[in-house]
């Protein structure tokens, strides 16, 4: 188990990392992960990253000028590689993960580790990860894909679905383009959509929750669950979800960190599996707060042959008025949030004032060029579960 500060005497962490980015929030929480391991983060990103420049955990900042070229990508970390003796490789988002799976091997420094490019193009689109999970008995909300809104109402008008629903793209991140229907008056939300195809799952009344897991080639080595709600964060342990998890990642042969978006069920109890991150996530930070760093783990990975490393309980309020208004009552959880969140002024303010929008990135790289996946599988329009 590691502790909040990140890293214990017994991880060797790497002294130099290069952490590709092309946003800004997810980058950021990874580079104060890795930051906090004791790493000096040089950053390699596109110009959404630009801010993480202003971080006092940025070692240096390295604009790239790779424009949709791979090969030019691979030349500049190579030369910050070598300029500025590189440790370790690692990404800092969903665009920068699946970049570096596409490298692979080529790279001269080591990488963390990452899923094959046709695994995470399988997991990361959320259409795809849907029919894989029910395929393979492991519990995910019924689901349709439809070619644009027109083909949706028409399903909605003749039975076919039915509330409540759950409309997403099948390829952003960070909820972006997310919209809950659940009774007839909030059909109006459908006007909004601006985005083909659409992916619509049965909406399952339960908690949210989100369940993380750091693989050896199907083998997870490191996990954990929590719940996040705009007050309140906790680290829990359900076996179930825990298990579906396990199952996914061993039918998959999956490498690297993967965090799932998950529903328990007010119904039935039961964990069902939402969608795929197969990369770092957003509240990476909470989880090292609470005492588990996972960036420290991927640059020093368990071994497969023990127990898999866990957190099973933390609990603390994500309320900075409070703890400020009431520090006797705060939490030594609450403290270390605190010291996180002020810590580093300028990228705090700039996350509170919303100044970045990282929902619309799309990825610098041809698909077509960068790797040599397996198809995607195709996509029938017919309902799943």
């Amino acid at each position: 188990m590691m502790p909040a500060g990140g890293g214990s005497a017994a991880v060797r962490s790497p002294t130099n990392g290069l952490m590709l980015a092309f946003a800004f929030t997810l980058p950021y929480h990874v580079m104060r992960t890795a930051a906090a391991t004791g790493m000096r983060v040089h950053v390699l990103g596109g110009a959404a990253a630009r801010g993480l420049k202003r971080s006092r955990c940025c070692r240096a900042y390295h604009e790239t000028g790779c424009a949709g070229d791979l090969e030019t990508l691979l030349a500049e970390i190579e030369r910050l590689v070598r300029d500025h003796a590189i440790d370790i490789v690692f990404p800092g988002d969903d665009v920068s993960t699946r970049l570096l799976s596409a490298l692979g091997e080529r790279l001269s420094a080591r990488v963390i580790p990452l899923p094959h490019i046709a695994t995470f193009d399988l997991l990361n689109d959320k259409w795809s990860f849907t029919r894989f999970c029910l395929d393979n008995g492991i519990r995910a909300p019924q689901a349709w894909l439809f070619d644009d809104v027109g083909e949706f109402r028409s399903t909605l008008e003749s039975g076919v679905v039915a509330l409540p629903v759950t409309v997403k793209p099948t390829n952003r991140s960070g909820g972006a383009g997310v919209i809950h229907i659940r009774e007839p008056r909030e059909l109006v939300r459908i006007d909004s959509i601006d985005y083909r195809p659409i992916l619509v799952q049965h909406h399952i009344v339960g908690e949210t929750v989100s369940i993380t897991a750091l693989c050896e080639h199907g083998r997870i080595v490191a996990h954990v669950a929590q719940q996040r709600d705009a007050r309140n964060f906790r680290v829990f342990a359900d076996p179930g979800l825990l298990a579906a998890v396990a199952r996914l990642i061993e039918l998959t042969g999956y490498h690297g960190t993967a965090n799932f978006d998950a529903v328990i069920s007010a119904a039935d109890g039961l964990g069902y599996l939402v969608e795929c991150n197969p990369r770092f996530w957003y509240s990476i930070y909470l989880v090292m707060i609470a005492g588990l760093n996972f960036a420290a783990l991927a640059f020093d990975p368990p071994s497969a042959s023990g127990s898999s490393v866990t957190l099973e309980s933390g609990d603390f309020r994500l309320s900075l008025r409070r703890i400020l208004s009431l520090p006797w009552r705060a939490s030594a959880f609450e403290w270390r949030y605190l010291r996180y969140c002020l810590g580093d002024p300028v990228p705090f303010a700039l996350l509170r004032a919303r100044s970045y929008d990282d929902g619309e990135l799309v990825e610098p790289i041809d698909r077509t060029a960068a790797d040599e996946r397996s198809p995607s599988p195709s996509a029938p329009r017919l309902a799943l579960g």
